[in-house]
C-alpha cells in the first residue's frame, strides 16, 4: 500500500473515530423542552438520602431488574431503542404503565441502562 493510500485511510479512519464526528444530534435538547429533567447519580443520591419524595422506576427489562436494582425501584419497562432516536411526538412506550402511581402529582425519576 502506497504512502498517499495509507494516509487517506488512516484519515478516513479518524474522521468516523467518536472524537471525530463532525456533529452528533441532539436528542436531549426536544426531550428538556418537553419538560423531561436529566439528573445525575449525585443528584439521586442526594434526593434518596434528603427524603425527597418521589417514585423510582426502572426502566430496563425485567431480566435487568431481576439481577439487580436501586433500592425501592420498581419495574416499568420501556420500549427498547435508543434515546437518540426518540421522537417527542411519540414518546418510548411503557410496557406496564399500570405500575405508574395513581397520584398524577407524584414526581417519577426513571433510569435505564443509558443513552445508548
Amino acid at each position: 500500500m502506497g504512502t498517499r493510500r495509507l494516509a487517506f485511510v488512516l484519515l478516513a479512519v479518524l474522521a468516523l473515530a467518536p472524537g471525530g464526528c463532525a456533529h452528533r444530534p441532539d436528542w436531549r435538547g426536544p426531550l428538556e423542552a418537553a419538560g423531561i429533567r436529566f439528573i445525575s447519580a449525585r443528584e439521586l443520591r442526594a434526593m434518596m438520602l434528603g427524603g425527597e419524595p418521589f417514585v423510582l422506576v426502572d426502566a430496563r427489562d425485567e431480566v435487568h431488574y431481576q439481577r439487580g436494582h436501586l433500592p425501592g425501584a420498581i419495574s416499568i419497562p420501556a420500549e427498547d431503542f435508543p434515546l437518540r432516536f426518540v421522537d417527542i411526538r411519540r414518546p418510548k412506550r411503557l410496557l406496564y404503565p399500570e405500575r405508574l402511581p395513581a397520584e398524577r402529582d407524584t414526581h417519577l425519576v426513571f433510569y435505564c441502562g443509558g443513552p445508548t
